[in-house]
Formats: structure tokens, sequence, C-alpha cells
């Protein structure tokens, strides 16, 4: 695979993770984001850590998305707007437990002061776009917590289709949403930059 700098549709740059995302990575975890994307148990593991431990957790975090980024199977990226860098986080896997084989999961979250502009939209459809030239995915699925209005905005917003409810191990009702991936050049083409 090559790798792939950024891609960029005019109002936001997808980019690698990297270190010096430090400082917005740990200024977005608020109570939202926990709460949508935290793992049970990892609240009370990251609340037991002094702020200085908390800063060379996610510090390790970090270089290893950067470091595992070309390879895979997991990339996981900034998003960026033309004057504020790393508004948002989105990240796509081909290894999840609730995705079949030869698929793709697209996992995401805006930063507390850019929620509701459209940047995730945005970036979720450059993602698209990163797998469809990147992988051999055939689908990408993004899956919600049903009580998440806004991460279903975005998964309504670049046209996935819903294809069903369950209740995972913590009683939460998850709504799986599917999108085929094109591999053909498309009027909303955007290029690598």
């Amino acid at each position: 695979m090559n790798h792939v700098a950024s891609y960029s549709d005019g109002v936001v740059t997808i980019r690698p993770l990297c270190t010096a995302d430090i400082d917005s990575h740990l200024a977005a975890q608020d109570e939202e984001q926990i709460a949508w994307l935290w793992e049970p148990g990892q609240r009370e593991t990251w609340a037991a850590m002094t702020p200085a431990e908390q800063r060379r957790h996610v510090l390790r975090y970090l270089a290893a998305a950067n470091e595992t980024f070309g390879p895979g199977p997991k990339w996981c990226f900034a998003v960026d707007t033309i004057d504020v860098a790393y508004v948002a986080y989105v990240d796509c896997d081909l290894v999840n437990a609730h995705v079949p084989s030869g698929d793709a999961n697209i996992a995401y979250s805006a930063h507390p002061a850019y929620r509701g502009f459209g940047y995730v939209s945005r970036a979720v459809r450059l993602v698209l776009r990163f797998l469809a030239e990147h992988t051999a995915a055939a689908r990408a699925h993004i899956i919600v917590d049903k009580e998440n209005v806004a991460s279903l905005r975005v998964a309504r917003a670049v046209g996935a289709s819903v294809t069903e409810e369950w209740q995972n191990e913590q009683g939460r009702t998850m709504v799986r949403h599917v999108l085929e991936l094109s591999r053909g050049t498309s009027p909303g083409h955007v290029a690598p930059t």
C-alpha cells in the first residue's frame, strides 16, 4: 500500500494522526466523547492516571497510530479545516469484531468546539475514498448507539443505509449503517493531496 499523506475536499483535510496532535486530542476528551466512544472500564483507568500519565498514554497512542498508518489494518486520521488543525477524528478499520471479514468499520468524533459544522460528514466521505482506493473492502459499516443523535446524523448525511439494530454487551441498542464502496471515479471524486 502506498503511504497517502492526506485527502482534502477543499474544506477539510484528513491526514495521519501524529504526536503534535497531543494537546488537541487531550482537549477533545469531554463527557460526550467518553460516553459514546470509550469501552467499559476505560473511564476508570483514565481517571486513575495523573495528568502526566494521561499525557504519556496519549502520546504513545498517537505515535503508534502514526507508525502503523501505512500497513493498517486500522488507519486513524486527524481532520483539519483550512484554519484549524485537528477539529475531529475519523478512522477506518478492516479488523473489527462487529464487521464481516472483508468489510471496513468507520468511527468518528468531532471535538467539542467543532460539533455541528459538517466536518465529520466531509471527513467520512474522504475516508470512503481512501478505503476504495487503498483497500479491497467491499462495504463500510458505521455502527452507532441509537441514542447518539449527532453520530446518527452523520451516518444519514453520508448516505449510509440502516441494515440492523441489536443490543450490545452493555445493553445499548446499536444501529448498523452500511455503504457500498465505489471503485470508479465519480463526479464527487477527491484526489489525494
